[in-house]
């Protein structure tokens, strides 16, 4: 990695390759450890949804990506720039917004817009303007008489302004009413994401993430348990149902979870249901081998909402 100066400052200059870069991240508060050896890569240029169940660590992860606090082990790199040794860099070229407020309510949104100019290093008002005429946002209005859908709106808005290589949204949809959530993700899609900027997106909406993410990662108890293309995730991930011409036993149902890569296994009438993840070919080969008493075999892919629930439920169960 070179060197560059600014303001009398050695900073490095980035790498390429992933957009968000995290190795062994431990992040505690007091006795509570809130991100318990985290490693992930964020693809430069992807959607990333970042899944996880109330308390799972996804904000405090942010949180200490933005340098809003110090980790207390591991690293992390943002854009290729350190996030403790040089926080600034990372926030010069990340938009933020997040579900918790954070714009000044007594201002209109021109006066809004006019700090957030005087504290960016570059920003571009044109393109905050076609944001905000896409939302259709009031410019004379105080902020605090917005609505949380207009108010998430303006953040996103904001956050666009410095033309960041990368948007980190936390939340930022929780609590609006569906109309607002629709036009919300449709700028995303069809603005955001559609310039080549990478999104980094926590949510326990699934339904957003299904909606405009292309690639996902699944978090409990600070832990990372999955991460992968989408697409792909929803390939490998099925659940067969065997039927068979009688009732099977119990010894049979109790073979199949021995399976390579069955994680769950249900009876069905005559049928038993397994739940798989990994090399779907070769799972139904076996099924369909296993006996003569095996009059069908077929599968159907599971929903993120699926394979969300399995690795929650799976990590629940260890």
């Amino acid at each position: 990695m070179m060197a560059d100066t600014r303001a009398g400052k050695a900073v490095s200059v980035p790498e390429e390759g992933a957009a968000i870069r995290v190795e062994d991240l431990v992040v505690d508060y007091g006795r509570k450890r809130a991100v318990d050896g985290l490693s992930m890569t964020v693809p430069r240029g992807s959607v990333y949804g970042f899944l996880g169940p109330n308390g799972a660590g996804k904000t405090s992860t942010i949180k200490t990506l933005m340098g809003f606090r110090k980790p207390n082990g591991g690293s992390a790199k943002v854009l290729g720039y350190d996030i403790v040794d040089e926080s600034l860099e990372v926030r010069a070229r990340v938009g933020f917004a997040s579900e918790v407020n954070s714009l000044y309510e007594g201002m209109t949104v021109p006066r809004i817009c006019r700090l957030c100019r005087d504290l960016s290093r570059a920003w571009d008002q044109g393109l905050v303007d076609r944001y905000i005429g896409v939302f259709g946002l009031p410019g004379g209005a105080k902020i605090r008489k917005l609505p949380k859908g207009q108010k998430a709106q303006l953040q996103l808005c904001l956050a666009l302004g410095s033309n960041p290589e990368l948007l980190v949204l936390d939340e930022p949809t929780s609590g609006l009413d569906p109309v607002a959530r629709r036009a919300f993700l449709k700028v995303l899609v069809g603005e955001v994401a559609a310039e080549g900027r990478t999104v980094f997106f926590s949510t326990h909406l699934l339904s957003d993430i299904e909606a405009v993410a292309d690639t996902v990662g699944i978090i409990k108890g600070g832990k990372l348990l999955v991460s992968g293309d989408l697409d792909d995730m929803r390939v490998s991930h099925r659940v067969f149902r065997v039927v068979y011409a009688e009732t099977p036993p119990e010894e049979e149902v109790r073979s199949l979870q021995s399976l390579p890569d069955v994680q769950e296994v249900e009876r069905e009438g005559r049928g038993i249901k397994p739940r798989m993840r990994g090399e779907v070919k070769a799972v139904e080969q076996i099924l369909r081998d296993r006996s003569h008493d095996v009059i069908d075999v077929d599968s159907t892919g599971m929903n993120l909402e699926d394979i969300f629930v399995a690795y929650v439920e799976d990590e629940d169960d260890r």
